[in-house]
């Protein structure tokens, strides 16, 4: 699914149609607060170019942002609020639980008990025998650009 520019939340808040808790914007990139953050500081990067995937983002534009992703994680630990770690994260795709088909990457503070995160166990992760994942490896590197 890829969501329509004219109906995309994030092209609204970068045409003025929106309100936003911008936090720091250049004309590639923006950092805001979510309208729903999972903890206090919670920060979004955003390109202002409609893009719905990481892989419509241009090398260039990939690199910034994640150069701007590691300035706002050490935004967050500088500043008074609660943070043991950080964790960035990007669903890229409906069934990754993107929700908003406009490329962003959080930047989540974490701290311990603060009862959010992903929850791995045994089941989560296969036993794989080399040959498989030799396999596996080949497939994606036909495609590697």
């Amino acid at each position: 699914m890829k969501e329509d520019p004219s109906n995309c939340i994030f092209c609204e808040i970068f045409a003025s149609r929106s309100p936003v808790s911008m936090i720091w914007e250049d004309d590639r990139v923006a950092v805001f607060v979510p309208f729903k953050p999972v903890n206090r500081g919670h920060a979004l990067v955003v390109p202002k170019a409609h893009a719905p995937y990481l892989a419509d983002l241009d090398r260039d534009l990939a690199a910034h942002i994640m150069q701007i992703a590691q300035r706002t994680s050490a935004a967050i630990r500088a500043s008074d609020l609660k943070c043991e770690g950080i964790n960035l994260f990007l669903a890229d795709g409906e069934s990754a639980g993107q929700e908003v088909f406009h490329f962003h990457l959080h930047v989540y503070p974490r701290f311990s008990n603060d009862g959010f995160g992903f929850k791995y166990d045994a089941r989560h992760f296969a036993d794989v025998e080399r040959r498989e994942m030799d396999r596996i490896a080949a497939l994606i590197k036909m495609n590697f650009k």
